[in-house]
């Protein structure tokens, strides 16, 4: 923006140094309330949220879906119901987009909880902003470790 708008350059400079500021605090405190999230075992709807689990220390351990963009079928959930057994997650994550009723049926069947994830800003109510965004994401993982 500064070379587009070189009169405004300071403000735009300005600004970004605010913005910085803020986000670095913001990460040393979502790091630090994640930490219980370390090493827990989740089930994904979707992989949607490869960078946040890789950040978090989440390990994904298995996709509702087959393979990505494909629903998941009666058999593929089946599987992974069965996989429970030897390898159970902790929590299923689907992103505020997906269908919930795949989430649902495993949730009811393992009696572990069914994470909704804002994904972005504005994918709930309470996500109305970048940094309200990972407010939410992280305040539903926590929540669904209880």
């Amino acid at each position: 923006m500064a070379e587009l708008d070189a009169a405004n350059a300071a403000v735009y400079q300005s600004g970004f140094k605010t913005f910085a500021g803020k986000w670095q605090v913001a990460m040393a405190r979502w790091e630090k309330e994640a930490a219980p999230l370390r090493g827990v075992p989740v089930l994904v709807h979707h992989s949607s949220f490869v960078y946040l689990t890789h950040w978090l220390g989440i390990k994904e351990v298995g996709s509702l879906e087959p393979k990505p963009g494909i629903e998941p079928t009666s058999g593929h959930l089946s599987a992974l119901l069965a996989k429970q057994q030897t390898t159970p997650a902790k929590m299923v994550l689907r992103a505020a987009y997906n269908q919930e009723g795949p989430s649902q049926w495993i949730a009811g069947k393992t009696g572990i909880p069914a994470v909704l994830l804002p994904y972005t800003v504005g994918g709930t109510a309470e996500a109305k902003d970048l940094f309200t965004l990972f407010d939410d994401t992280l305040q539903r993982l926590l929540k669904g470790l209880h």
